[in-house]
């Protein structure tokens, strides 16, 4: 429930009352709070009575968990040096219980602004600004197209402007001679703004980057294995598709419409209802 919350509004402080009654015999707050201190990452803070967890990054690389208690009785202990021992054990036993509930509903697939910053434009030592790249851009796509094939792999990678020229053309379902070669090296420039592409020293020749090449090959499939037929199967599905038993379905066929059901499901799931 934070995590679906802490981005609408961009609040400053999010608290999260525990879903039971609260009775006198737990004294004072019994709560879990995301708290942004304007620090560079917000701190995570839990009250039970007079006792606390709290998380917070230090120095950009450490997750710091810390069990924090104001009264010893509440965790069973009595006030006195002898129970350090006992009370380390304790807090140590409360710190990794809430890391494995985190740890059970952790999520891995977050957005890190790699996306975003693609597509932004790019400026240049000079100050030029160079647009981002897109994912349904054509043009960049057909060039992508381009760049991934073969032939620019059997010889490292390394190409002309002329040599993917009627690649490009092609990919666009368009004459070479109605796709000029200035649009071409403006399309270009784009990846070499993002470090995706990087021009021979002293030639007239490009390279692709190995980091380039995965990032084409992910946009051309994310565009045309997943967001066109996925949008095609949503806006304008075939009528008779939805007769079809699925043991008559082709595997990819299945898979699409496993996607379909699982985007069902993730809308629902955050919040929103689906059409």
């Amino acid at each position: 429930m934070l995590d679906a919350n802490r981005t609408i509004g961009q609040p400053d402080k999010i608290s999260l009352i525990f879903g039971r009654r609260v009775t006198k015999r737990f004294g004072d707050t019994l709560q879990t709070t995301i708290q942004d201190l304007h620090l560079g990452n917000p701190v995570i803070r839990t009250d039970y009575k007079k006792d606390s967890v709290k998380q917070y990054v230090r120095d950009h690389l450490l997750l710091r968990t810390e069990a924090t208690s104001y009264h010893l009785p509440d965790l069973g202990v009595g006030k006195s040096v002898e129970n350090l021992p006992k009370t380390r054990k304790i807090l140590r036993q409360i710190t990794e219980r809430y890391l494995d509930v985190q740890q059970d509903i952790l999520e891995t697939f977050v957005d890190r602004g790699q996306l975003l910053r693609l597509s932004e434009p790019t400026v240049t030592s000079s100050g030029k600004r160079i647009p981002g790249l897109k994912l349904d851009n054509p043009r960049q796509l057909a060039v992508m197209q381009a760049l991934v094939r073969f032939c620019h792999l059997a010889i490292g990678d390394s190409f002309t402007t002329k040599q993917i020229h009627l690649s490009v053309a092609q990919a666009l379902g368009c004459p070479v001679n109605e796709h000029k070669l200035s649009s071409l090296r403006y399309d270009l420039s784009k990846l070499r703004g993002k470090g995706l592409v990087q021009k021979v020293p002293r030639s007239r020749r490009y390279q692709l980057l190995p980091a380039g090449y995965r990032l084409c090959v992910v946009f051309l499939k994310l565009f045309e294995k997943i967001y066109a037929p996925l949008t095609a199967g949503l806006l304008a599905p075939f009528p008779r598709d939805s007769q079809l038993s699925i043991p008559k379905m082709t595997h990819l066929d299945k898979l699409y419409r496993a996607i379909v059901t699982a985007l069902d499901k993730l809308v629902q799931a955050v919040g929103l209802k689906a059409a």
